[in-house]
């Protein structure tokens, strides 16, 4: 619907066409922003591109053609978008509690190609999910939502959020895989300001990673950052391809 030809990309020549309001989409351009993002880094499997901002199946398609197998989302509507658009993985943001549990389980079941996961930061909600699942004869994956600063949601990094993870570890039919950790709130502008602070957040979440690994567990995934932290996190050592179980970074593709 863009005029490649002017100045301004973001021109629609047949505007008289577009009903309103409508939602406009450039593929060319988004196309290019998916090549930017991929050579950020040299192995896609450390990005899970959020799907929250442009909550499009068609985009989610780009992105699965172009390699990505991970996703990232803040709904159930959001997750069943993906999984009937195929995507391998999808990780739920968010703990589901009372009908939205029945409503992540019916997901689970409808499409079972897709592997789901959620977030858990209680040990009621672990409680309520197990149960959840076991009446449908179905594992879970959960990652434990840690709060490293942005007190939205989430347990403090410590013992408590430690004995979560055993805890979701020892249940019937949810199993904790890794760890959450979303630092939204570093914006700063200055850039070493704001890699200091994603510094001091991120340390309390690969130590909890290596007491889980002290504890006989199999190393946690660890699930971090968001698009002002995303540079910051894609240059750790940990993030080498070496590593047994890399950082999947939460980056919204706006």
């Amino acid at each position: 619907m863009n005029n490649s030809s002017t100045s301004d990309w973001f021109t629609i020549s047949n505007i008289v066409e577009v009903d309103s309001p409508s939602l406009v989409v450039f593929p060319d351009r988004v196309k290019q922003n998916i090549e930017i993002l991929k050579s950020m880094l040299p192995d896609l499997k450390r990005l899970r591109p959020h799907v929250k901002t442009h909550k499009s199946a068609d985009i989610s398609k780009l992105l699965m053609q172009s390699g990505f197998t991970q996703f990232k989302c803040a709904t159930i509507a959001e997750a069943e978008m993906l999984a009937e658009v195929g995507a391998p993985d999808v990780l739920l943001a968010y703990q589901p509690v009372g009908p939205k549990a029945e409503r992540l389980a019916q997901l689970v079941k409808q499409f079972p190609k897709t592997i789901f996961s959620c977030l858990v930061d209680n040990s009621e909600t672990a409680n309520h999910l197990n149960e959840t699942f076991k009446k449908i004869n179905h594992n879970l994956r959960v990652y434990i939502d840690l709060n490293i600063g942005m007190d939205r949601t989430g347990i403090k990094p410590g013992p408590e959020a430690e004995a979560l993870y055993k805890k979701c570890q020892s249940l019937d039919r949810i199993v904790s895989v890794g760890i959450h950790a979303y630092d939204g709130h570093l914006r700063d502008a200055d850039l070493a300001l704001r890699t200091k602070k994603s510094d001091e957040g991120f340390a309390p979440v690969i130590a909890m990673q290596q007491n889980m690994v002290t504890a006989g567990f199999p190393e946690p995934i660890i699930v971090v950052g968001g698009t002002t932290t995303f540079p910051i996190h894609a240059k750790r050592k940990k993030c080498s391809m070496q590593s047994r179980n890399v950082y999947l970074l939460g980056l919204r593709l706006s």
